[in-house]
């Protein structure tokens, strides 16, 4: 029995090749790294818990993100995961994510107006949704939770009640 090769690491390259990656592992990465985002702002996702983040001001306006458990089984837990001061468009965006606990995913599961999301879709269709919308849901939520964490800040009652 050949004994097993080390894994020589270089520099110029990146450690996964994606080219080499089906679709679904992609999805399945980006909903294991949604996971450990949302476990970071809401640890135990326990039903009730709620965090309001405010991201960084741009220019006179605040990106406020808010995450509130809804629901809470033994195997999963559901969020709704919104923006509370939207600032491009009038229109807040607003995510229901069902978090898998025991396999450490959280995936988009419904938006807006949208109850629930296929996996992927037949283009063109009526609804003018993308053949891969709900990969790109996942794909933005990750997006806003990176940002939250990385420069955003938790806001208080009394920061929200005075517009902070």
């Amino acid at each position: 029995m050949k004994a097993p090769r080390p894994i020589v690491k270089s520099e110029n390259r990146d450690p996964v090749d994606w080219r080499q990656c089906s679709p679904l592992q992609i999805h399945h990465a980006e909903c294991e790294v949604n996971f450990l985002r949302l476990r970071k702002l809401l640890p135990g996702f326990h039903e009730g818990q709620c965090v309001v983040v405010g991201a960084r001001p741009l220019g006179a306006y605040q990106d406020t993100l808010e995450a509130r458990v809804t629901e809470r089984c033994r195997y999963t837990a559901e969020l709704l995961v919104r923006q509370k001061r939207p600032v491009w468009g009038r229109r807040a965006s607003e995510f229901r994510v069902r978090v898998y606990l025991d396999a450490r995913m959280a995936e988009v599961i419904g938006c807006a107006q949208v109850r629930r999301l296929l996996p992927r879709y037949d283009y063109p269709n009526a609804d003018g949704m993308a053949r891969d919308e709900k990969w790109q849901l996942n794909r933005l939520l990750g997006e806003w939770l990176s940002r939250c964490l990385l420069d955003g800040h938790v806001l208080t009652d009394a920061a929200l009640a005075v517009g902070g």
